[in-house]
């Protein structure tokens, strides 16, 4: 892959381009939370290039890094986990709206993508995750979304999704956790491997696209990358 950095919206975006033929465009696999994920992003370039085309359609990798974890992944204000730790701040709406519009827009005018929703998936690791969940109720831009270790113990958000009508019904879904992350100290995270099972029977009744969830071994910032691969697999697989 050739990598092309640039701003949309306020926000760095590195996108990792596949060896295209000229005129040839791809699908768009965004990635929140691209800062995190810098040092991953060769990795799973690795991991996946060689599937493209293959059992995989072509895709272009964008990972967007937000202004604050904190305020810009979490659906609304919350208290910090710990004195150590920022304060959620609820600019979660606002993200998606600016990665559904101007950053969205932005993308297709620089690269070779596809257009339409039905060419655009969305994922994102732990609060990422949560945020990529939750665009499934603000948005209708992408046509899959892939919540990997989502951070679901967040506080009203299984509430919030029960009471909630889907954007798009035929979205597909796929949510994965580690087997040792429901195992935390912290009594609000200890109810993550409840909450994600809760999310997914809300998700068969809401939705009727194939949602999945996926367990894997490990804590929560185990195998982040072999995780990641699986959601963009599982996304992007020629069906």
């Amino acid at each position: 892959m050739k990598w092309k950095s640039f701003i949309a919206a306020g926000r760095q975006c590195a996108a990792g381009l596949p060896d295209f033929a000229p005129g040839e465009k791809g699908k768009a696999v965004y990635l929140s939370g691209g800062d995190s994920l810098k040092d991953r992003l060769p990795q799973l370039e690795q991991a996946l290039e060689g599937e493209m085309g293959k059992t995989l359609f072509p895709f272009v990798l964008i990972a967007v890094t937000p202004k604050s974890w904190e305020e810009e992944f979490s659906p609304w204000a919350a208290p910090a986990l710990s004195r150590k730790t920022p304060a959620f701040t609820g600019g979660g709406s606002e993200y998606l709206r600016d990665l559904a519009g101007p950053i969205l827009q932005e993308c297709e005018e620089r690269l070779p993508l596809l257009p339409g929703r039905e060419n655009r998936a969305l994922a994102g690791y732990s609060l990422a995750g949560l945020s990529t969940l939750y665009a499934l109720y603000q948005t209708e831009a992408f046509s899959a979304l892939a919540s990997v270790s989502g951070s679901l113990w967040f506080e009203g958000f299984l509430d919030y999704m029960e009471k909630t009508v889907p954007r798009c019904r035929d979205t597909r879904v796929y949510l994965s956790l580690g087997n040792k992350e429901e195992k935390s100290r912290h009594p609000l995270m200890r109810q993550v491997g409840d909450n994600t099972r809760r999310a997914i029977a809300v998700l068969e009744a809401q939705l009727i696209a194939p949602c999945t969830l996926e367990w894997n071994e490990g804590g929560h910032f185990d195998g982040v990358s072999e995780r990641l691969c699986k959601a963009i697999r599982w996304m992007m697989e020629k069906k």
